[in-house]
């Protein structure tokens, strides 16, 4: 399929002529070698320690790859980088962290509850239902996004949550504007609960990156590498939002988890891990679609066909690794399956409580119903797509996915 070129909202068209210009006279504008990044995060927080180096090497395989693959505009650069800092200022803020506050870090992490399963299969429904309880705390976008510093490390004003909040909220902003069909593939404020991806981030070895932008060459990386010493330290994340709240229970979700299931059960092996299901064909689909849109927000050249194929590889090694894991670990894991999910939200989430032993309450009950009765599917917009838009056949994506069909009973 042919390259084609992204069509952005006049006004961001006319920032990013600027900021072309900007690029001409000022070669360090935006600039994304690591220097450059390592050194702003370090500028902004007046910390020096990044922690265990072996994030560098996840560093410099995204900054290539963003150069090389990712045909960035102006507006582009400045979201990756900015995110990039974002995620360097966390790791300065950990190391910090466990220095200043030790014993945070050595307190039992309480067994939290892990939504997972390939994105677009009702993740993001499921777990904005356990949300509902009163008992669970599901964190929000703008905490995932800055989880530190916080009053447990910090009573500057920068460390309130106050502040965080306040500059998500901006960073958010214009994010519904540059992309125009973002709300009804996958609606995102600051205060949504949020994938806890955003906390594996900060590791640098995550598939956040290339949900924003198409770093090829950092994917094919991603694929091959470890994921044990990013999930040790995504629980450590863990413990340092569990000291903001003990009292209750950390509920989370993100599909990358899907094909590290032997990486998290390491680190956090006591986790009430839920798996969700739909068919891959609707799912791979789905996740090109919003792709699409993400990656048409930063990119001033896309090639449809080339990241569906990436998807496609990709999704299938993440089950072929989660098949794996499941082989040795699966009473660890609660299969919900997505049509049943739909039809009976509720009795779904009843039947995870009975599972896990975990106590139901009125209010839960009362909330779930209220949510499930304000969030009909396609509360945001229609959300349309197909094998065909991509250069891909049903037929093609379902063949990838033979012994998942077979092992979760999902004819094709």
């Amino acid at each position: 399929m042919t390259e084609f070129k992204p069509k952005l909202p006049l006004p961001f068209r006319l920032i990013n002529k600027v900021g072309n210009s900007l690029c001409r006279w000022n070669p360090s504008f935006a600039e994304l070698t690591e220097e450059a990044v390592r050194s702003s995060a370090m500028g902004r927080t007046g910390l020096s320690d990044f922690g265990e180096p072996y994030y560098r090497e996840g560093l410099q395989r995204l900054l290539e790859s963003l150069v090389k693959d990712a045909h960035l505009h102006s507006i582009g650069r400045l979201i990756m980088r900015r995110a990039i800092e974002i995620n360097l200022v966390k790791r300065l803020w950990l190391a910090e962290s466990i220095k200043r506050r030790p014993e945070v870090f050595q307190q039992p992490l309480r067994p939290p509850i892990i939504v997972t399963g390939l994105p677009r299969t009702g993740t993001t429904f499921l777990h904005r239902m356990l949300a509902a309880d009163p008992a669970n705390r599901a964190v929000p976008m703008w905490e995932l996004m800055r989880p530190l510093p916080n009053r447990c490390i910090t009573s500057s004003w920068k460390g309130s949550s106050r502040y965080r909040r306040y500059v998500a909220k901006s960073e958010l902003g214009l994010w519904p504007m540059l992309a125009k069909e973002a709300d009804r593939k996958h609606y995102i404020r600051a205060d949504t609960p949020e994938e806890c991806m955003l906390l594996l981030d900060a590791t640098l070895v995550s598939l956040g990156f290339w949900v924003l932008a198409p770093v090829y060459s950092y994917l094919e990386w991603y694929n091959k590498h470890d994921r044990l010493k990013p999930y040790m330290e995504y629980r450590q994340m863990l413990q340092v939002l569990q000291a903001v709240d003990p009292s209750r229970r950390l509920t989370l979700k993100a599909p990358a988890h899907t094909g590290s299931l032997d990486a998290l059960l390491a680190a956090v092996p006591d986790a009430l891990i839920i798996q969700t299901h739909r068919d891959p064909v609707t799912a791979c689909n789905s996740f090109n679609s919003l792709l699409y849109t993400a990656h048409s927000a930063v990119s001033d050249k896309l090639d449809i066909g080339a990241m569906a194929s990436a998807n496609l590889s990709f999704l299938a090694n993440e089950i072929r690794r989660n098949l794996a894991a499941r082989g040795t670990r699966s009473g660890a894991i609660l299969d919900v399956y997505y049509r049943r999910l739909t039809a009976e939200p509720i009795g779904t989430v009843r039947d995870i409580y009975k599972h896990f032993g975990l106590s139901w309450s009125e209010i839960h009950e009362a909330n779930l119903t209220h949510y499930v009765s304000r969030n009909p599917k396609g509360t945001h917009g229609d959300h349309d797509y197909d094998s065909a838009t991509f250069g891909l056949t049903d037929a093609e994506i379902a063949r990838q996915f033979g012994e998942y069909y077979e092992r979760f009973g999902m004819a094709r």
